[in-house]
């Protein structure tokens, strides 16, 4: 056995460790994605706009009977500069909270002072009532315009709402409106008092819905505009992909043509130099002699047409594993197949045959692959020498075939080249015995190695996992 140390290496060819996946459809996947995504975006979208118009509205309305009032205590205040003091005088408050009555869609107005008390309601039940835990009044008693929109029929249950429903009525629609106004000095500064008002403003409230129904309608249909743009952007591209992969397959079968020519036309090579030299041999023999080298021509012709036919029919199945193959009968009639010319250059035979499992595979391409081994294993020994075949099963339940000879070896140059196409060292090779017998290990999930160092020989490794 041929060592790997001082000038000789070890290659090694095959495929890494690969799981079949599922085809990825684009069409589908981009779709169903795009569609969610525009789904979300274009519904947080119209969500936020929607909800910001709305805000922007109420409080316009709102800061609009803020000023409204506020021109009220403007001209309460030119009837009497007293209107400002500490407190407002009670001789102006009924004239006041008249003009607060008649403020359009209110259908509740609350005064509070700044101790939070309320002065004045249209609800008689709540004058004199104290509120300290009011937020919004809080705010606005701090000069903040506060706003906030509900149904009557789900309040929260505050003290001020009591009574709303009996004022607005749910076949109106029930929508409100409420505003803590805050009434400041003639500085303008400070707040001396805070109106509470409720309404119904029903014109504003259709106004919003026109709005937000504008918006949902043009987030929709400009979400629907760009869905369809990839929608087709994504049905052309997978146009594309299929008229692509076509071609690629018919490509893969172009050139699965194509190595099958080449093998046929490289394997068929060897068979036909042994048949001329037997009929060399038979014109120059005679009697006995004669009969002899023509049996051998019938039967490598023999030979030659049942691997053709053999190597047609595993191209035509694509190449794919399609039976068990016995890798026993496979040595021995790839070694009874080079018997004569093993014969004829005086080589030794040893062979060290283990029983190796059956492999999933086309029985041609790997007969075709072993035979090339060999083959090269005998040009290599010109001057006689020894042929070793070995086979044994791996610990991981492999099975490895082992073909060492004693030739000439390869230097460092060569052996990093050899399984390159198209090279050779011999005079008449075409360089594909090696790149072939690879394609094919490859094809059937196994390895190749070599180990080769100058002037010590060649030793090649082909390793198959067991068939299924």
């Amino acid at each position: 056995m041929t060592s790997a140390s001082e000038g000789s290496a070890t290659f090694e060819a095959g495929p890494p460790g690969t799981t079949v996946a599922k085809p990825f459809s684009l069409l589908r996947w981009l779709s169903a994605l795009s569609l969610l995504a525009l789904l979300f975006f274009g519904s947080a979208l119209a969500f936020v706009i929607t909800r910001y118009i709305t805000a922007c509205m109420l409080s316009r309305d709102a800061e609009l009977s803020r000023e409204f009032i506020q021109s009220i205590v403007a001209a309460e205040k030119s009837k009497d500069p007293s209107f400002y003091g500490p407190g407002l005088p009670a001789e102006f408050l009924d004239s006041f909270v008249y003009h607060l009555s008649k403020l359009p869609n209110v259908i509740r107005a609350n005064l509070y002072s700044t101790d939070r008390t309320v002065l004045w309601s249209s609800d008689q039940r709540l004058v004199g009532m104290r509120f300290d835990h009011n937020n919004e009044l809080q705010k606005a008693l701090r000069g903040d315009v506060v706003v906030e929109s509900g149904r009557v029929d789900s309040h929260d249950g505050k003290p001020e709402h009591i009574g709303l429903t009996e004022k607005a009525p749910l076949s109106e629609g029930g929508r409100f409106v409420e505003a803590y106004l805050p009434i400041r000095d003639d500085s303008g500064q400070n707040v001396i008092a805070v109106v509470e008002i409720y309404k119904l403003p029903r014109a504003l409230f259709d106004t919003i819905d026109e709005g937000v129904l504008l918006v949902w309608i043009n987030v929709a249909t400009g979400a629907l505009l760009l869905y369809l743009s990839l929608f087709w952007i994504a049905l052309r591209a997978d146009r594309i992909m299929r008229e692509q992969r076509d071609r690629l397959i018919e490509a893969e079968t172009m050139m699965a043509a194509g190595e099958m020519a080449t093998v046929v036309a490289h394997g068929i090579r060897n068979p036909l130099a042994s048949i001329r030299s037997a009929a060399e041999i038979a014109c120059e023999e005679e009697g006995e002699g004669t009969k002899e080298c023509l049996q051998d021509i019938m039967a490598l012709a023999d030979r030659l047409d049942e691997w053709v036919r053999e190597l047609l029919a595993a191209w035509r199945s694509s190449g794919l594993p399609s039976e068990q193959v016995d890798l026993n009968r496979l040595i021995r009639e790839t070694l009874e197949g080079v018997t004569p010319e093993l014969r004829r250059r005086g080589i030794e035979l040893i062979l060290h045959q283990d029983p190796l499992p059956a492999v999933r595979g086309s029985r041609a391409p790997l007969a075709h692959a072993l035979r090339n081994i060999v083959t090269n294993a005998i040009d290599a020994m010109t001057h006689g020498g020894c042929l070793r075949v070995e086979s044994h099963v791996t610990r991981n339940g492999s099975a490895e075939i082992v073909v060492e000879d004693t030739g000439s070896g390869m230097p460092g140059r060569v052996r990093r080249r050899v399984f390159r196409p198209l090279f050779t060292t011999k005079p008449e090779g075409i360089g594909l015995g090696l790149f072939l017998a690879r394609r094919i290990l490859e094809r059937h999930a196994g390895r190749i190695y070599l180990e080769s160092a100058e002037g010590r020989g060649t030793r090649v490794v082909l390793t198959l996992p067991p068939g299924g």
